[in-house]
């Protein structure tokens, strides 16, 4: 199905960046919220961002002018869906508000119509349930921000038909965004990768190995990431961080438990950047740095490494998404220099084997080396 009219329900910082690239690209749009005041101000958002393509000459005024033109906005929710083609929901992480959304959307918009969920870790399967069109839902998970950010994360449910999956990658092209595919599971990707990545950095933390500096650095120079993981997350927001991690260790296990340093933090309302406090001090008071443990930054880099292969080879074991997804995913998605796969090669497969071989050894299970390198 060739998609004219998308309508866009949740006019938040995510809504309101799928709504300005959708209509920057052609689609007509319409944004929805709960109230005006939320409309308005996802719309100050949106032109915000064109005055900042005019004042940055990436947009003449007549084509600001006719995407502006294909926008339209309000808080009726069959005003806003009877012409959809495709719904995108992007309201706040919330199983249960999502699903009572859903099912008042799948009432209100057209039968032909393709329902999306910009959840970063909800169940795709479990969303289609509040609706009477499981063939005709999907996972369109969008990166922050949207404009910048050139991944979509397609993912797949049980019930998801083929066309709906084309409808939905020829949707992610013309937005100019390189799509992925993954089957529904839990953190889908991105999430799912980087998730051990911290973990692992966090536990070598608290066992003493390094200092957050030393792994943080060992991440920029040695795996060659823009930020280390410490930085990084608390440049994302360590509740973020912890709320996915929880997710998998809720649906995954053990080996995905939020280490007690990440739930201290959370807990004492230090969450990074936002909060003045997180792993780090941003408040400008001058506190000493820990003391080095003369760690092996470069043993350090490839040890974080090897979480982020054994991650990546073990969603191709379960099926759940295929090299050619992974690697473009992990570095459009999380500005990784190299996809896990590609690490991996660079490493040696069987230095790969022998190194998780050792820590599975030593550690157990949470380190079971997979099957891709048997």
């Amino acid at each position: 199905m060739e998609v004219k009219n998308i309508a866009v329900v949740g006019a938040g910082l995510m809504g309101s960046g799928i709504a300005y690239i959708s209509a920057w690209n052609g689609f007509n749009v319409f944004l929805l919220d709960v109230n005006d005041a939320a409309v308005e101000a996802g719309m100050d958002r949106i032109r915000n961002d064109v005055m900042t393509g005019i004042n940055k000459n990436k947009i003449s005024m007549s084509d600001a002018e006719a995407l502006m033109g294909r926008l339209k906005y309000g808080t009726k929710l069959e005003e806003g869906l009877k012409d959809a083609d495709l719904v995108i929901e992007a309201i706040f992480e919330n199983m249960d508000a999502k699903k009572q959304l859903f099912a008042k959307v799948d009432k209100a918009a057209p039968k032909r119509a393709v329902l999306a969920t910009n959840t970063s870790s909800l169940s795709i399967d479990e969303l289609a349930t509040s609706t009477t069109r499981p063939a005709q839902f999907l996972g369109m998970h969008y990166f922050s921000p949207v404009a910048a950010m050139k991944l979509l994360e397609l993912v797949i449910g049980k019930k998801t038909s083929p066309e709906t999956i084309a409808t939905a990658v020829a949707v992610g092209k013309k937005q100019g965004k390189t799509t992925v595919q993954a089957k529904n599971s839990p953190g889908f990707i991105v999430n799912r990768i980087l998730n051990p990545v911290l973990r692992e950095a966090i536990i070598l933390y608290e066992k003493g190995v390094a200092t957050k500096e030393e792994i943080d650095t060992a991440m920029t120079v040695h795996g060659r990431m823009p930020a280390g993981p410490f930085s990084l997350s608390d440049f994302v927001g360590l509740d973020i961080a912890f709320n996915a991690m929880s997710t998998l260790y809720r649906e995954l296990g053990d080996c995905y438990k939020p280490p007690d340093t990440l739930k201290k933090l959370v807990d004492s309302g230090a969450i990074g950047m936002k909060a003045k406090k997180g792993f780090y001090d941003y408040t400008g008071a001058s506190k000493a740095t820990e003391k080095p443990k003369g760690a092996d930054l470069k043993w350090l880099a490839m040890r974080i490494q090897l979480m982020a292969i054994r991650e990546a080879m073990i969603l191709v074991d379960s099926g759940i998404a295929t090299r050619a997804d992974i690697d473009p995913a992990m570095i459009l998605g999380a500005s990784f220099p190299k996809g896990p796969f590609a690490m991996a090669e660079e490493l040696g497969l069987n230095k790969v084997r022998d190194e998780i071989q050792k820590l599975y050894k030593e550690l157990g299970e949470c380190y079971r080396v997979p099957k891709t390198l048997h």
